[in-house]
């Protein structure tokens, strides 16, 4: 019989109620109690004159990097509306699920880094992009500035907001007191479900773990007051899992 190492641990996952539903599903495979807690939802963005301008001259750009799967959906999105398409663009995503995306939809891939983290895209970009070139970037709204700071020296970098991150309503008491970790993908979940927590948030940092993608998300559970973190080293569902499986076997 196949070990089911989260077996009797209740996982909760932070990621918009849209975007949860296969990671709660490999939670749920590796036995876990797995609980979905949207502390944020993602919006499209509204387009502005500028942004609908930046579009329109898209066969001016000679890279388009996504720095995430939501980027790509809502970029689309927005080509559509405006009737353009991608011409002789090269394109760059950060990982998998981003470049999942885009294949779905028909677009090729020329740079993906073999970390998936946006600091790791950028200087892969930086030994790719050639002076001068024009560079676009479609983001979120709280999304960091990474690309752009790395190549401002090298290239024109553009960023449009096509998406905007936004706090969920959600009340603390649709959990149990008693959780064993709690799933963040980004920094912006940390600080929405500690907005969330209300009374509980002091018995969630010292008993819970904190299970982080990435060292950017596992600094701000830290910045927090979360005591007990884990920061997975592969920036994906599976890597987020694996870690959590590592930690929890541990304590066992």
């Amino acid at each position: 019989m196949k070990s089911r190492p989260l077996a009797g641990k209740t996982v909760v996952v932070t990621r918009p109620a849209h975007q949860s539903a296969s990671l709660l599903a490999k939670l749920e495979e590796e036995g876990a109690e797995a609980v979905s807690f949207p502390v944020l939802h993602i919006a499209k963005a509204t387009m502005d004159s500028e942004e609908e301008a930046v579009l329109q001259q898209l066969e001016q750009f000679d890279w388009v990097v996504f720095t995430s799967a939501n980027g790509v959906r809502y970029f689309l999105q927005m080509l559509q509306e405006t009737g353009k398409t991608f011409t002789s663009q090269k394109i760059a995503a950060v990982g998998p699920k981003t470049g999942r995306r885009l294949e779905e939809n028909g677009v090729s891939i020329d740079l993906m880094p073999g970390k998936y983290e946006g600091k790791e895209l950028a200087v892969e970009l930086k030994k790719r992009v050639k002076p001068g070139s024009k560079v676009l970037v479609p983001k979120g709204s709280l999304a960091k500035q990474t690309v752009a700071n790395t190549l401002h020296d090298l290239a024109q970098v553009t960023e449009i907001i096509v998406y905007e991150t936004k706090k969920a309503e959600v009340s603390i008491h649709q959990l149990p007191e008693k959780v064993d970790v709690i799933i963040f993908m980004s920094p912006s979940s940390v600080v929405y479900f500690g907005e969330a927590a209300g009374d509980r948030r002091a018995m969630y940092q010292k008993n819970t773990w904190a299970a982080c993608v990435g060292p950017v998300t596992e600094a701000k559970a830290k910045q927090s007051g979360f005591h007990k973190r884990i920061s997975a080293t592969d920036y994906t569902e599976e890597g987020i899992i694996e870690a959590v499986k590592s930690f929890i076997g541990e304590e066992k």
